[in-house]
């Protein structure tokens, strides 16, 4: 398919659309409230946040951005009908999810052997809750980039999975803007 010759349409299901509206607004209210108990007690939220490793979750968002980038090549590839490349491409993008779930998880275990969880204060239940529901949607999307990575090098290929990947797609362009926003506001912010 050529996609200058292709009629202009809104890009992946419908159904993703409202999902993701559903996931932002979501986050955006977890945002809101972070902002709001932060201006409560911003000593508290910035002792806290002295503990989080900032080398660490700008690596991760560096895999995100990298993630998403080679997300765009390989979309690229499935609509110039490069199947094997894009495949490749959905591996390497793969691989970045699985080493932000790593090194999400070591922050995670660290942080429990430091005697840190949910509960020790309304700083570290917002990062637990934000963190831990982008690392479920990491999770998530890395099933699905399993499954494209296997699709794109069968022979039954056809448009219909061609719609399904660039929602696919869709979806992890969110869980990466999504981890930008959580690393700014939960680690960089002063």
């Amino acid at each position: 398919m050529n996609i200058a010759t292709e009629k202009p349409r809104i890009r992946g299901d419908a159904i993703i659309w409202v999902m993701i509206l559903g996931d932002m607004t979501n986050f955006m209210v977890g945002f809101a409230y972070y902002g709001y108990l932060r201006n409560d007690n911003l000593t508290l939220f910035r002792q806290s946040q002295e503990t989080l490793s900032i080398p660490i979750g700008a690596t991760n968002s560096l895999i995100m951005l990298l993630s998403s980038w080679l997300m765009v090549f390989a979309l690229a590839s499935a609509r110039a009908g490069r199947l094997k490349p894009a495949s490749n491409l959905v591996l390497a993008t793969l691989v970045c999810g699985l080493v932000f779930t790593a090194l999400k998880a070591w922050e995670f275990i660290s942080k429990a052997e430091q005697g840190i969880n949910f509960l020790t204060n309304d700083f570290y239940t917002l990062y637990y809750t934000l963190t831990g529901l982008h690392f479920t949607h990491v999770v998530l999307g890395i099933g699905v980039l399993a499954y494209f990575s296997y699709a794109l090098r069968s022979k039954k290929w056809t448009e219909k999975n061609l719609f399904y990947f660039e929602t696919s797609a869709i979806y992890w362009h969110m869980v990466d803007l999504l981890w930008i926003v959580i690393f700014t506001l939960v680690y960089l912010l002063p």
